[in-house]
């Protein structure tokens, strides 16, 4: 289709020789950076080994530093990650990236230079074809001209030799202005003759340039796919080779800083202290021992001090062949003493680290140290195996990223914390448009032609924030509604609300009315309900009016009987669904009023923020129309009466009118009555949005205490360590005491720094 666009075009081929021309330049580019950079890691990697081998030898010398298992294993760690940089330099440089982009290049110059060179041949050949047949037409004018001149010298002469004598000298020039004739006559039609060549060259050359001009087309097409498809293997291996190198380095700091966390301050210094204690047990008279000596009692011990990174029975074997020794050797105490001092480790140490579990808690699986929402939890996660798209923030996740095994559902680890979305136990549809979706469609979602949207969102606030203050008018924060616009887009029905704050519940909803295409109140609807509001304010203002003047008008509750009959009138016009729907919001807010003591929020209030919500008029080229400023205090008169004459408009049923619209009117007055007691009492507005605000976060706060998930109990009791303890004192026999012992320092040796041991008996 691209070769057929460009054939159409007049410049079409030098197009394609154009950007064929920067494909070469931008293949030099991406040569020109994998070298510098492939320079700078090779330079990086020499210098990273140099310095490795430099601070090696003068890092390990002293053994009881702090952190020197940590710092010996991150030596070798980048050790290991200069090699492995000089080894992805060479392979960029020699195999995957360099030499065959380079190679490329200059096939890909090659092929350019080859078709540019065909294309402006047979330019030239047709230019030469123009130019010959552009003399050829001149020369046949010419000549064509010539023949005609001598045409009608040749007439006149005729006329003349007619009139005058047929004398010898007329006859002669007669003959030679025939001939002068005939001449002009022949030279005329081969200039004719190779006009009509020049017409047919010109022709063929221009059918070839044509043709030229679709194969050059095609093999430049062509070529420009093989150099993409070289680039494009060169790229994935050049990633994928960065992956390979940096991919574990996460891991590895990750573990160091685990590890770092292990260890207690002052740790070394003590182990270093007890041991030099051990030695003055074994040999009083000598007051200086050399270090050698003093770790290689540590080590007999159980712990492994700076050589943390050997093997569990590594260490298990040099126990026992020290503890073979000790039994001979004469420089060594005798296994009763060490006995007593383990003893004293197990019940010094051992039961702090008992008070210190069960403030620790285990989760399992690869996400056990994230927090994770109640939906999140819900989910049986595990690590992310393709890239796919989070279902949380709307961005890409590559690597780290978590996978439900049940829906698929995709999210980066950070976004477990905020997830809205619970699993639904099979596979999880894509992104469904839901705001600014329009109504009819919506509402098929819906068995009974109620938006899911609507019910979950109302359910929710019906659920545990109906005594909310300024629910509805005061508004939840925007990026958090975002959020939730997005989960219910990504989610649907399976969005779980119970952590996110009520205002932003009741935003959401709003903003999913406010964006429909066409309102739940259709337009055509508009002006008659704007009507019958203008009718009902004015009445009441010639009511107040009579009132204060003394004069019989008529009372507000035949205003109020004619507007509910006309409003019920017009509301039969609605279609099933939207009526459904607005039945269930307008029933919602009727729940909400006769808690307005605890919420502050009147139907004046509500019909105020969802007067402009649930109905507007067409839509027109100005942004805000004057006319609709003008009807808002209309259509929150039209919103008002729907939620004071709630079960007149919706659901009397075998009742009369009157009766109804009594009940209702009663319950307004006592509403009245109520709002007047408590208008004293209740804050202003701003006062008591914000007071809503600060009275619902304590209770999410406590919410979210009593989700906490138990934490549960590490090792074992201490009981159980005093009682072994006895035991040892109380066993008899070096024979049994050295078996003690093994089994002692076996049980010690759990830890990765078990110097610990040695240094928080001392720091006690």
């Amino acid at each position: 289709e691209v070769n057929v666009l460009l054939q159409k075009c007049d410049g079409g081929v030098d197009f394609a020789l154009k950007y064929a021309k920067s494909i070469s330049k931008y293949m030099k580019d991406l040569i020109y950076y994998m070298e510098k950079r492939t320079i700078l890691e090779i330079e990086f990697s020499k210098g990273l080994q140099k310095i490795v081998n430099t601070c090696k030898q003068t890092v390990t010398q002293e053994p009881s530093m702090p952190f020197l298992s940590i710092y010996s294993l991150s030596l070798e760690q980048d050790m290991e990650y200069s090699l492995s940089c000089l080894q992805a330099a060479t392979t960029l440089r020699t195999e995957t990236y360099m030499q065959p982009l380079s190679l490329r290049r200059l096939e890909h110059e090659k092929r350019r230079k080859e078709i540019k060179e065909q294309w402006h041949r047979a330019q030239r050949k047709l230019q030469e074809a123009e130019n010959n047949l552009r003399k050829a037409k001149q020369m046949y004018m010419q000549r064509s001209e010539e023949c005609e001149k001598a045409r009608h010298v040749m007439a006149k002469a005729e006329e003349d030799q007619l009139v005058s004598s047929n004398s010898s000298a007329t006859l002669k020039s007669v003959d030679k202005k025939r001939r002068l004739e005939e001449e002009a006559r022949n030279k005329a039609e081969e200039a004719m003759a190779t006009y009509r060549t020049c017409i047919a060259d010109a022709n063929t050359q221009k059918q070839e340039l044509e043709d030229t001009k679709v194969t050059g087309l095609r093999q430049l097409h062509e070529v420009v796919k093989q150099s993409d498809q070289v680039i494009k293997s060169a790229t994935i291996s050049f990633y994928q080779i960065m992956h390979m190198q940096t991919a574990p380095l996460p891991v590895y700091f990750q573990t160091l800083c685990e590890s770092s966390k292990l260890y207690d301050p002052g740790q070394q210094y003590a182990s270093h202290g007890l041991a030099l204690m051990l030695m003055l047990l074994t040999n009083p008279n000598q007051s200086w021992w050399p270090l050698n000596e003093i770790y290689l009692v540590i080590g007999s011990l159980g712990g492994r001090g700076h050589q943390a990174h050997k093997s569990w029975p590594t260490a298990i074997t040099e126990t026992k062949d020290n503890l073979e020794s000790s039994a001979t050797s004469p420089g060594i105490f005798p296994s009763s003493d060490l006995l007593v001092v383990l003893c004293l480790f197990k019940n010094l140490w051992l039961p702090g680290i008992n008070e210190m579990t069960p403030g620790i808690s285990t989760p399992t699986g690869p996400f056990r140290h994230i927090s994770m929402s109640r939906a999140a939890q819900t989910h049986r996660l595990r690590k992310l195996r393709t890239p796919s798209k989070c279902r949380e923030c709307n961005s890409y996740v590559y690597f780290q990223g978590a996978e439900c095994e049940e829906c698929y559902l995709a999210c980066h680890k950070k976004c477990l914390e905020t997830l809205a979305i619970q699993c639904g136990h099979k596979k999880l549809q894509g992104k469904l448009q839901i705001f600014g979706r329009d109504f009819a469609q919506a509402s098929h979602t819906g068995l009974d032609g109620i938006p899911f949207i609507v019910k979950k969102c109302i359910s929710e606030i019906e659920r545990r924030a109906m005594k909310t203050k300024g629910i509805y008018r005061v508004n939840g924060v925007k990026s958090r509604v975002e959020k939730l616009c997005q989960a219910f887009e990504n989610g649907k029905e399976l969005v779980e609300l119970s952590q996110a704050s009520p205002h932003d519940i009741s935003n959401v909803l709003k903003l999913y009315l406010r964006q429909l295409p066409e309102p739940i109140i259709p337009f055509r609807m508009y002006n008659s309900l704007m009507g019958l509001a203008k009718e009902t304010l004015q009445s009441r203002s010639d009511s107040r009016a009579g009132r204060s003047t003394g004069e019989p008008v008529d009372t507000s509750s035949e205003t109020e009987k004619a507007m509910v009959t006309k409003l019920k009138e017009l509301l039969k016009e609605l279609p099933a669904k939207n009526l459904a729907t607005l039945k269930c919001i307008t029933q919602h807010l009727k729940r909400i009023i006769e808690l307005e003591n605890d919420n502050k929020m009147s139907s004046s209030n509500l019909g105020i923020v969802f007067g402009p919500t649930l109905m507007r008029p067409r839509p027109t080229q100005a942004t805000i129309s004057l006319s609709s400023l003008v009807d808002y205090p209309h259509q929150a008169c039209i919103v008002e009466a729907l939620i004071n004459f709630y079960t007149t408009i919706f659901e009397s049923n075998g009742i009369s009118p009157e009766e109804t619209i009594r009940e209702d009117e009663e319950l307004v007055r006592n509403q009245v009555r109520g709002s007047e007691t408590s208008g004293e009492e209740s804050p202003s507005g701003e006062d008591a949005s914000e007071e809503g605000v600060l009275r619902e976060r304590p209770s999410m706060e406590q919410s979210d205490l009593e989700d906490a998930s138990p934490l549960h109990p590490l090792g074992p009791a201490e009981g159980c360590w005093e009682a072994e303890g006895d035991a040892v004192f109380r066993s008899g026999g070096d024979e049994n005491s050295d078996r003690k012992v093994e089994s002692l320092l076996v049980d010690l040796n759990t830890n990765q720094s078990n110097n610990s041991l040695f240094s928080h008996l001392l720091i006690n």
